[in-house]
């Protein structure tokens, strides 16, 4: 198949005249994901390079490329230099993104050339591993101090190509969560890489099942169009389809050995005042503001969902950055379809108050910054807000919404202003943060829950972490109950906390008291009592109620145990704050038996690896405050021992600037932590489940029986007769047999008892 080529570096324009020029070979789209031999090659400009010169080479995107290393020639991404007879160049790796050529010994000349071989194969090595995410132009930036004084300039053109997704192996159906009979509306088809990329390689038909909806056709035609964004390759967006019939309806898709159902349609006679519509308010940001405009259009046509922030940190958005980004929110906002929610993060230090999430009720707003850490040039110190007391202070009274959450500085719960802050957002490609809802509660506040991507890859509403050290999770989502898809209907959501968060599946999730929708706060004399409706994406595992912090009530499933099924599943995180996953070690062991019949689940990162050596299960695991395990088939004798041992180690993010106590620069780090052991038997697992609890920040290892769960659609009530007069917060939470979860923000009773 032809891809359209970005064009190599041939030449320097503007500022960079007479300082070289960077090639890349090859130069052809890359397959996101794939191992191969990249060379990027400099050549001296007429100014030449002093003694003491150094390149730069950086890229505008937070890149989870291999890591350059140079020990062993063997081994994944060995890299090597070469340069002109004479001369020494040493090569200096801070991170994927950006790695520094200095010139040692005599200085080069104008025509010279350093090459610098990622993925050198000559001695063994396997090659190179390119990022796993897509992306329609990756940039490799080269940044020239010729006369080694300090004073570098950045080539007018450098190298760049394309990163498109790979083979298909997997099918993605996504439709509307609510819809009126006769409603029309758009399935979204998605062709996926093992990176959770559309393929840009998928073509054939996909054979649709559609269960009491109509469409013009059940069988799609995949077919490459050149024209298209690289995102859009491997996606197919059906309109016209209409619901027949009322009820749960699901889509199933199927081409060769790929199959799929699609998240469930509850479809009403008419359309409800208030429908489920999914949101990532906090899609995260990309390295340079010309991909932002890329940024909707995948929220739009490869996730499909309604509401997305664009969430850039202030202290890092120029004067002509805001303007592309208000640009692109103008451009494609689309009033009951898509809409681009205007803000930026206030990215103020975590004693200063912490990231929050700003959202502009209109658009052509100023940004107001943090004190700026990196900050472009073009900021005015004058307009800068120092506290997220002085945020607070700058934009109460307007008609703009606050949301704090845990992301690279985690937001500080000291303070709040409920007239700006109606929700907090607790999961995302960070992990999943349910000490965030303990902290909401123990201090009173009255908050929704959210979820979103926080990503960097491009990726909003359906981000993978990839091998970045610092995300652990996919994407995150925010369910939302909003009149209609306009910026309104969100504003007004989202203060009445009508909102819910999900782990990325769109589990469809309703809690009401007394007429009143989750997130909503009211006074009664009668005993709350909650009407609880979940619809799932797979069988639903557990549904628990919670008054504030106590649980109160757990939904009774007939689950049944399997006597030749096994699950571990294991869950925590490493401290109450950002970049804090848990690295975890293990084995199981059977005494005189077998194992087989593997599965992961909430095996989120690749980095995760899992395999069975007949009577052994060993596994490396990287995850962050969500459970995430293994099931298993297990031939053994009931009272043979089965023994897990566990080691872990715990992620952290230290400052290595100054003492310590500040950056740059800011990296992530490894502390041994518990060493676990665990011993039964299939005979006393008969007995119920074998859990060990670590004691902090819920860290627990539990091995027990698989259940035979069937399940997806729950539908019960509870009267809680132990209400306490005084405001009850009752809050649910929701896990599937697959480890995807829900959580509904709380709806606030205040109850007086008669």
């Amino acid at each position: 198949m032809a891809f359209p080529v970005h064009s190599t570096v041939t030449r320097s324009v503007g500022t960079a005249d007479g300082y070289g020029e960077a090639t890349l070979d090859p130069s052809g789209p890359i397959i996101a994901g794939s191992v191969g031999t990249w060379r990027l090659t400099y050549t001296v400009g007429e100014h030449g390079l002093a003694t003491a010169a150094r390149i730069r080479i950086r890229t505008d995107t937070d890149t989870d490329w291999g890591t350059p290393q140079f020990i062993d020639p063997t081994g994944d991404d060995f890299a090597s230099l070469s340069a002109p007879a004479g001369s020494d160049c040493t090569l200096q790796v801070g991170n994927p993104k950006s790695l520094t050529i200095s010139v040692q010994g005599r200085p080069l000349v104008a025509g010279e050339q350093i090459t610098l071989t990622l993925g050198d194969t000559t001695g063994g090595s396997s090659g190179s591993r390119a990022q796993t995410f897509l992306e329609t132009t990756h940039t490799f930036l080269f940044e020239v101090d010729a006369k080694a004084d300090g004073q570098s300039v950045l080539l007018g053109e450098s190298p760049q190509t394309l990163v498109l997704g790979g083979d298909a192996v997997r099918l993605v159906l996504v439709a509307p969560s609510e819809v009126a009979v006769g409603q029309e509306f758009r399935l979204l088809i998605k062709a996926e890489d093992a990176w959770g990329n559309s393929s840009s390689t998928f073509e054939g038909t996909v054979n649709l099942e559609l269960n009491g909806i109509r469409a013009e056709s059940d069988t799609i035609q995949f077919a490459q169009n050149q024209d298209d964004l690289p995102m859009h390759r491997g996606v197919v967006r059906v309109d016209g389809l209409t619901a027949e019939k009322t009820g749960v309806l699901r889509i199933q898709a199927e081409c060769g050995e790929l199959s799929v159902t699609s998240n469930p349609i509850v479809v009403t006679e008419e359309a409800n005042p208030y429908q489920l519509q999914w949101a990532d308010p906090h899609g995260g940001q990309v390295g340079s503001a010309t991909k932002i405009a890329d940024f909707f259009r995948y929220a739009r046509d490869v996730s499909g969902i309604q509401f997305v922030g664009y969430q850039r940190n202030a202290d890092v958005i120029s004067a002509e950055d805001w303007d592309i980004q208000q640009a692109a929110e103008k451009e494609l906002f689309e009033p009951g379809n898509f809409i681009p929610i205007p803000g930026f993060e206030w990215s103020g230090r975590t004693p200063e108050g912490g990231h929050h999430n700003m959202y502009l009720r209109r658009h052509d707003q100023p940004v107001r910054r943090n004190p700026p850490a990196e900050a472009p040039a073009a900021i005015e110190p004058e307009t800068a807000l120092p506290h997220i007391r002085d945020v607070y202070h700058a934009y109460r009274n307007t008609d703009t919404i606050i949301t704090p959450h845990v992301g690279g500085e985690h937001s500080n719960l000291t303070w709040h202003d409920p007239t700006l802050e109606p929700a907090m957002e607790m999961s995302s490609s960070h992990g999943s943060f349910e000490w965030v809802i303990r902290e909401i509660l123990e201090r009173g506040y009255q908050l929704g829950f959210l979820g979103g991507s926080d990503c960097y890859t491009g990726r909003p509403g359906d981000d993978r972490p990839g091998h970045q050290l610092r995300r652990y999770a996919k994407s995150a989502l925010t369910g939302i109950y909003t009149q209609d898809i306009a910026l309104e209907g969100f504003f007004e959501a989202m203060r009445a906390r009508r909102v819910y968060a999900t782990t990325g599946a769109r589990i469809v999730l309703k809690v009401d008291s007394n007429g009143h929708w989750l997130g909503e706060k009211y006074t009664t004399t009668n005993v709350p009592k909650l009407s609880v409706q979940v619809i799932g994406t797979a069988p639903i595992e557990s549904i628990e109620v919670f008054r504030g912090l106590e649980k109160v009530h757990e939904h009774a499933f007939d689950h049944k145990a399997t006597s030749n099924r096994l699950r571990l599943t294991w869950s925590g995180a490493s401290r109450m704050s950002s970049y804090s996953g848990i690295v975890w070690d293990g084995d199981l062991t059977v005494a005189d038996g077998t194992l087989g019949g593997l599965q992961s689940l909430r095996f989120d990162s690749p980095r995760s690896s899992a395999a069975i050596d007949q009577d052994q299960l060993s596994w490396n695991a990287w995850g962050c405050g969500y459970p995430m395990g293994l099931a298993f088939d297990i031939d053994a004798n009931e009272d043979a021992a089965i023994r897990v041992s566990v080691e872990s180690q715990m992620m952290t993010g230290p400052m290595y600037g100054a003492h310590g106590e500040k950056g740059p620069p800011r990296r992530v780090s490894f502390s041994a932590a518990d060493h676990t052991l665990l011993s039964t038997s299939l005979a006393q697992l008969q007995d119920g489940p074998r859990r060990l609890d670590l004691g902090i920040l819920d860290r627990w290892i539990q091995l027990s029986l698989e259940q035979e769960m069937t399940t997806d659609f729950v539908d019960f009530e509870f009267t809680d007769e132990d209400a306490k007069p005084g405001i009850n917060s009752y809050w649910i939470k929701v896990l599937q047999s697959d480890l995807e979860m829900a959580w509904s923000s709380p709806l606030y009773v205040d109850y007086v008892k008669r």
